[in-house]
């Protein structure tokens, strides 16, 4: 099998393979192509690959050549996707519910894509698991550091008590998801008080009952509830949160808009929102764009809003040696022969999560959230 490893776009520092995969792939008779400097931005230089044994190649159009598998993390460019035949794999990042330009392009080309997003196993996703656990732990401590005033527009509150003055601040999770959980990790070792808010009755009682948790707010005196709640509660909770969190609990689905204005207006001077699901679209009225590293937040009606895009790449890396590691050792080097449809039926797992085949979309997720018609994918391959 040919792999080709592609540059990434601007602002996207992981990479999907690290050289001690390449190493492992190439023992394992695969070539590896390289395009020149894919893996500076996360600290690996293009000596490693070479002496991993990868071929190096001056651009990503020389690098998709003849290759029957292609990674790139952030999404191809029109120019990647006029290189890439039907016949070979692209496998990327892609999040299609909130990217329906993307959509349109791989459609339109007859382009056989796998979304990173869309690879389970028994309703575990591995390959967003170390995305989301950066996610997480980076949202809570974003929070509480910005509630100091090292912080523009930060309100001097601490997430903790101190001696002689019992108050802390009051955190927020919307939705159980892995990011939330990481996040609640985070808080509850800092000493905050957190609400979590959850709509699964399973999620709840799992999670009203996590030993970990229970063990955190014991050791650190802090108040923890979960709620099983149509977020409509939501609204009776913001005023008093300091640091409110959004994430999604289900990867590659649309953001579900539940942070309404009236909820902003109704929140202190100085207090923080933080959507770690922005990748996935919009959660609240007032989230007119998503911000950049270099200018990660704005304030609306005296609250700070963060929604950076792409959290992962400030930590590119750790995640990618994760990525590389859960990609390669899982899936990538058990393949064999040259032809991708028949891998790919070899495969339930990598076969289920194509996102597009042939000019269909293949992805229920992502037809449910764009109301556009679905095939499936193992009907289309008989």
């Amino acid at each position: 099998m040919k792999i080709a490893l592609l540059k990434e776009n601007h602002h996207e520092y992981r990479v999907f393979l690290v050289p001690a995969d390449v190493k492992t792939l190439v023992a394992h008779k695969h070539e590896v192509v390289v395009t020149k400097n894919a893996g500076k931005e996360a600290g690996f230089e293009d000596q490693e690959y070479l002496a991993a044994g990868a071929k190096l190649v001056d651009n990503n159009k020389i690098c998709i050549g003849n290759s029957n598998i292609i990674l790139k993390l952030s999404k191809p460019t029109a120019s990647e996707l006029k290189a890439i035949s039907p016949n070979q794999l692209l496998i990327s990042l892609f999040n299609l519910a909130n990217n329906p330009k993307t959509l349109s392009r791989l459609l339109k080309m007859h382009q056989t894509a796998l979304g990173l997003e869309a690879i389970q196993e028994n309703g575990i996703f591995p390959l967003i698991i170390p995305n989301e656990q950066i996610k997480g732990r980076f949202g809570a401590l974003l929070g509480a550091y910005n509630l100091s005033k090292l912080a523009d527009f930060g309100m001097g509150k601490t997430f903790s008590t101190i001696e002689h003055n019992p108050n802390k601040a009051e955190f927020t999770i919307i939705n159980a998801s892995y990011a939330g959980l990481e996040a609640a990790k985070t808080i509850l070792g800092l000493g905050a008080n957190l609400t979590i808010l959850e709509n699964d009755d399973q999620l709840t009682h799992q999670i009203k009952n996590d030993h970990h948790l229970q063990t955190l707010a014991r050791l650190n005196d802090a108040k923890f509830q979960v709620i099983k709640a149509d977020y409509t509660d939501l609204s009776k909770i913001v005023p008093t949160t300091d640091v409110l969190i959004n994430t999604n609990s289900v990867p590659g689905s649309l953001t579900a808009k539940r942070i309404t204005q009236n909820m902003v207006v109704s929140m202190k001077q100085g207090s923080v929102i933080i959507d770690l699901a922005i990748d996935q679209g919009v959660a609240g009225d007032t989230e007119k764009k998503p911000t950049t590293f270099q200018r990660p937040h704005y304030i609306i009606e005296g609250v700070k809003h963060f929604m950076i895009e792409n959290i992962p790449s400030l930590f590119p890396h750790s995640v990618s040696v994760a990525i590389s590691d859960i990609l390669t050792n899982k899936f990538l080097k058990q393949l064999k022969g040259e032809n991708i449809l028949s891998v790919i039926k070899d495969n339930p797992v990598l076969l289920d999560a194509i996102v597009t085949y042939q000019g269909y979309l293949t992805n229920k997720i992502v037809a449910d959230a764009l109301h556009l018609e679905y095939k499936d994918i193992a009907n289309l391959i008989k």
